[in-house]
């Protein structure tokens, strides 16, 4: 068999499944991190800290870093998640 069979015959599992790129960004969600959020915020890490403990600001840990997802973060900046 000569080696462009070999290829063609290869399983599609090595072939990313998603093939356009404006699929792949919908699936990509925008994060903040720490740093990002005192900066957006103007505020310390012990504020955001109460924040996170008032649950005011959703947020996800991750391998010991947080994370807010930028999309809730900007809809609590536009009022929208205010009881």
């Amino acid at each position: 068999m000569d080696e462009r069979k070999r290829k063609e015959n290869r399983p599609s599992f090595r072939t990313h499944p998603f093939k356009g790129a404006a699929r792949r960004q919908e699936l990509e969600e925008k994060y903040y991190d720490n740093a990002d959020m005192m900066r957006l915020f103007k505020v310390t890490s012990r504020t955001l800290q109460r924040w996170r403990d008032e649950k005011r600001v959703p947020f996800k840990k991750l391998g010991g870093k947080i994370y807010y997802l930028a999309h809730k973060v900007d809809d609590l900046m536009e009022g929208e998640n205010e009881d």
